[in-house]
């Protein structure tokens, strides 16, 4: 559920002294067009004197580019994206509606896509400083690190932009890379080739676990990011909760680690196994399962969580599992471990279910096209609904059998 706006009102002043008050006012092209009562009314840009809004800010764009923009920065990519492509739809050459859809791409991972927009935006206004930068965003999400630096010197030499800057100076380091045939191993700051090496053999090994027990690999080989500046937060989307970032290539911040420590260790496994069910199932797969099964390949007791949430199934506090398929991205700290916690639980009530072949199943049904709510009961026999209230009840039965002696 999205908070309500302030309202807003925009004067639109023409050159023949006439005041305008609109509910919101915008450029499209050759025209002013502004809302007014729900009815959208255009009047030729060069009639306009000028545009007064309420809250100082220049009526450039669309009001769903600006919508777009909002709801990427609250976490939000899957409808930013939505908004940007009804922006282009409206005005197919539209330089913000552009960059809003590159942004927005980037956050999903989309870096293909995203390159595409901002090529397009930047053969309509070369030199443009924000379709820069989003080239070099693109360039970095795919790891090209090296590549990222040009676009990033041209934006600064067209605007001097702190945050650009700041991006700038995070790859100013070497990027060395240790490989095998399945997995590359890159620098974003100063090579640690030890600890690179350490984290390959880490990596090969959770890859051949990982094919036994699921019976597939990714096509591709994996890129891994071992992030040994100080710049985790500036060169990814991450939430402030998150200890690695996995958007198709892998992020890791080791600052100061010289090998691999179990903390590490448990982090590469986690975002290896979201690699593996990503090239699997693709976007199908609802985040509550993604998260569940890279908590169980990660390693440990598939039901460490079930004491802490019997309480909240008495309760009935638990969220249901259909709620939890959106990203946790823009959760806080407390929502998001509970989420985690909720979706490593229903994973391992799978797993008493199916066992590892009926996970398997399920992922590969997710690959199909199947969406969640068919895919389970296609594998597992079990309803959404079905799924919550079993899981539930062993939550209920697990929160009353006393520990043993």
């Amino acid at each position: 559920m999205a908070l309500a706006g302030a309202a807003q009102a925009d004067s639109v002043v023409l050159k023949t002294g006439k005041v305008i008050e609109a509910d919101q006012a915008w450029f499209e092209g050759p025209e002013l067009h502004y809302r007014r009562n729900g009815t959208v009314y255009a009047v030729p840009r060069s009639l306009v004197e000028r545009v007064d809004t309420t809250d100082g800010s220049t009526p450039l764009d669309d009001p769903d580019t600006r919508n777009s923009r909002e709801r990427l920065a609250a976490g939000d990519p899957a409808e930013a994206l939505r908004f940007a492509r009804l922006a282009l739809f409206r005005q197919p050459a539209s330089v913000t509606a552009l960059q809003a859809l590159a942004a927005a791409q980037i956050a999903l991972g989309q870096v293909a896509r995203a390159k595409e927009a901002v090529t397009t935006a930047l053969g309509l206004d070369p030199g443009n400083a924000r379709s820069l930068e989003l080239l070099g965003d693109a360039l970095v999400e795919g790891g090209e690190f090296a590549a990222a630096r040009e676009p990033y010197r041209l934006s600064l030499e067209a605007a001097d932009e702190p945050r650009v800057r700041r991006k700038l100076d995070a790859l100013g380091a070497s990027f060395a890379s240790v490989s095998s045939a399945r997995l590359l191993i890159r620098y974003d700051g100063a090579a640690d080739e030890p600890l690179g090496l350490a984290v390959l053999r880490v990596l090969d090994s959770a890859w051949e676990e990982y094919e036994r027990r699921l019976g597939f690999t990714p096509s591709l080989p994996v890129t891994v990011v071992l992030q040994t500046a100080t710049a985790f937060r500036d060169t990814t989307r991450a939430p402030e909760w998150a200890a690695a970032w996995n958007d198709g290539t892998i992020r890791v911040p080791v600052a100061g680690v010289d090998r691999p420590t179990p903390s590490l260790v448990r982090v590469l496994r986690h975002e290896l196994a979201h690699s593996f069910v990503a090239a699997r199932a693709g976007a199908k797969c609802p985040t509550w399962l993604h998260e569940g099964l890279a908590q169980w390949l990660e390693g440990g007791d598939p039901e460490r969580e079930d004491p802490g949430l019997a309480r909240l199934a008495r309760e009935s506090r638990l969220a249901g599992l259909e709620s939890l398929e959106r990203p946790f991205v823009g959760m806080s700290v407390s929502a998001a471990t509970l989420a985690y916690a909720q979706s490593l639980s229903a994973v391992a009530h799978l797993l008493r279910s199916g066992g590892e072949a009926g996970l398997a199943r399920l992922i590969e049904a997710l690959g199909r096209g199947l969406p969640a709510r068919e895919a389970l009961p296609a594998t597992f026999g079990l309803s959404y609904s079905e799924l919550q209230r079993s899981w539930e009840a062993h939550l209920l039965l697990a929160g009353r059998t006393p520990p043993a002696s």
